[in-house]
């Protein structure tokens, strides 16, 4: 059963294939039926939509009513129902065209071999319309035949070799006549949209018209920088080998990027809360920065006097060092001695502390003893402890040492 049912399936499916095929192929075919087939023949054109759709494979009567058998290209096939076929005119002397108009796409699809109901209007011939005349025009057409038939008596050579001449010219006419009888729709849509272009363009005359004067400018540019342009073209190729050159090393840098690419993206992640974070400190920024603006300004003309200043100092420094490596010595022997000058400034000071009315004034104490007579300057007096090489800072109850805590050396 299964078997069968599988069978069924591929053959279903091989037919659904073949049809779909046969419409792609052009081969989707229709049977119109028509009340007459008048001028119509095998290989006349099928018209849809001013584009030709097909042809006329076959003509027959059945019932008293012609057959027409269509084959229509895959561009427009499936037809849908409500689709109309009409017979038109193709030429004035008898040529005549099948034209089909399809139904809304929403309508389920013809299939392939379906029927349409025709339309064919009764052909209006060249006797009927002579027929509708009454006896007076039909007279007066009558004369006007016999008056050309004796203007043209004895011509007739002249005449023949006219036509013979003009028959070019008359089937090249033919030729554009039967064109624009079959690609009438197609033609009125042109002559349409051909319409709308230029609507379009009148109401955009004046862009129009700027856009040319500033081709016409452009032009003019380039005409007058035509030795500029013709060197620029010169050194191009050179260029472009350059291009090329840097091109082709471009897919090995960007190999050699990509490695590092990867590496920056967890930090590239990171990012992004970073700078959500550095917002409200930027927002904070703002008011500092506006106010460095003066402290800006305020450098900006310190800047401006800075060459001067370093000018000077350059000539100024030299002198100044030497100035200063001649004290080094007298610096070096004072340098132990800095707790007793101290001192002294500060007695000196306070002996100058005191004021009246007149002013500061200093008082003077003299004290005397065994000790200011100094007959022995190496004996001390009896009685007296005196040393007579004191270390520095000694006399004063600070002994001298250095910035690292060293004493004298």
């Amino acid at each position: 059963m299964r078997r069968y049912a599988a069978l069924l399936i591929a053959v279903i499916a091989l037919a659904c294939t073949g049809a779909y095929t046969a419409v792609a192929a052009g081969s989707y075919t229709l049977t119109v039926v028509a009340p007459t087939a008048t001028n119509l023949v095998v290989g006349t054109p099928v018209m849809m939509k001013g584009f030709n759709a097909g042809t006329i494979d076959a003509v027959a009567v059945e019932d008293g009513r012609a057959t027409i058998d269509i084959s229509l290209d895959g561009d427009f096939a499936p037809l849908h129902e409500g689709a109309k076929a009409e017979v038109v005119w193709k030429a004035l002397l008898g040529e005549r065209l099948l034209q089909i108009s399809d139904g809304p796409t929403s309508n389920a699809e013809i299939p392939s071999g379906g029927r349409l109901e025709g339309n064919n209007p009764a052909p209006v011939e060249l006797d009927n319309v002579l027929e509708t005349l009454d006896p007076a025009t039909r007279e007066k057409v009558a004369s006007l035949v016999r008056r050309l038939d004796g203007t043209l008596a004895g011509s007739e050579g002249d005449v023949n070799e006219t036509l013979r001449t003009a028959g070019p010219a008359v089937e090249a006419l033919g030729d554009v006549l039967r064109g624009l009888g079959t690609d009438g729709e197609a033609i009125k849509q042109l002559a349409t949209q051909l319409n709308q272009t230029t609507t379009i363009l009148d109401a955009r005359n004046g862009d129009v018209q700027q856009i040319v004067s500033q081709l016409g400018d452009s032009s003019a540019a380039m005409a007058s920088r035509r030795d500029q342009l013709g060197q620029v073209f010169q050194e191009l190729p050179g260029t472009l080998d350059r291009a090329q050159t840097v091109l082709g090393n471009v897919p090995g840098t960007v190999d050699e990027a990509a490695p590092l690419l990867d590496d920056l993206r967890p930090a590239t992640e990171k990012l992004r809360p970073v700078s959500a974070n550095l917002q409200p400190l930027l927002a904070d920024l703002r008011p500092a920065i506006a106010d460095l603006r003066p402290t800006l300004d305020s450098a900006s003309e310190l800047l401006r006097f800075t060459p001067g200043l370093l000018d000077s100092a350059a000539e100024t420094v030299p002198a100044g060092n030497q100035a200063f490596e001649s004290l080094t010595p007298a610096i070096d022997f004072l340098r132990p001695y800095a707790p007793e000058l101290v001192g002294w400034m500060s007695n000196w000071n306070s002996a100058f502390a005191n004021s009246d009315a007149n002013g500061h004034y200093a008082r003077i104490q003299v004290q005397g003893g065994l000790e200011q007579l100094n007959a022995n300057p190496g004996v001390p007096a009896p009685g007296t402890n005196r040393d007579l090489q004191p270390a520095p800072g000694s006399s004063v109850g600070q002994p001298w040492t250095d910035a690292f805590g060293s004493g004298e050396r």
